[in-house]
């Protein structure tokens, strides 16, 4: 994954809040491959009811069926081997080449908040109102379209623009606390 320590470093300046019901986790299929099922394998709560071998594309991958089995008190059990999948979370891999989806989740809306400011401030490319209202809407919707099986709108976001925003994130995290500088 070509966008995989993008991401990762995206996700270092955040952490999901204490307040997250962890739906993600409850509803979705989680996709293994053949490496993060023998590390889960070592895990306590391993549960191989749970975990279902397919096969797509020619493939062979595994999935863990919702709800996930490491989850504990809506905290993951296994977060320090956790499945690439949850790594990225949440942002999402789609079929349309170089591109991610920001779910619209509290952590997704953090990093949404960041990237508007970052585009107004850096890019002077404002965010557009509508996508802006669009996202909000989602974020305030979202546990409740998940729970219903109703689709959701997502932030559509070009690789190639996170790698920016990446460096952005670590230079006002650096200098967050000097009163010369304003962020």
């Amino acid at each position: 994954m070509p966008f995989f320590e993008t991401v990762q470093e995206i996700h270092s300046h955040y952490t999901c809040p204490s307040t997250c019901p962890a739906i993600c986790c409850k509803i979705a299929d989680i996709n293994l491959d053949e490496n993060e099922l023998e590390i889960l394998r070592q895990a306590s709560k391993y549960d191989a009811d749970k975990i279902v071998s397919c096969h797509k594309d020619r493939e062979h991958h595994y999935k863990i069926c919702p709800p996930c089995s490491f989850l504990e008190f809506n905290r993951c059990s296994v977060y320090e081997r956790r499945p690439n999948i949850c790594r990225t979370f949440p942002f999402n891999i789609c079929d349309m080449p170089d591109v991610l989806l920001l779910f619209p989740c509290d952590l997704g809306a953090s990093i949404f908040k960041d990237y508007v400011e970052y585009s107004n401030n850096m890019l002077k490319q404002p965010v557009p109102a509508k996508t802006i209202d669009s996202f909000e809407q989602s974020h305030c919707s979202f546990a409740i379209k998940l729970k219903e099986g109703v689709s959701i709108p997502m932030l559509v976001l070009k690789i190639d623009q996170l790698l920016p925003f990446k460096e952005y994130l670590g230079s006002i995290r650096r200098f967050q606390g000097n009163p010369e500088i304003h962020v």
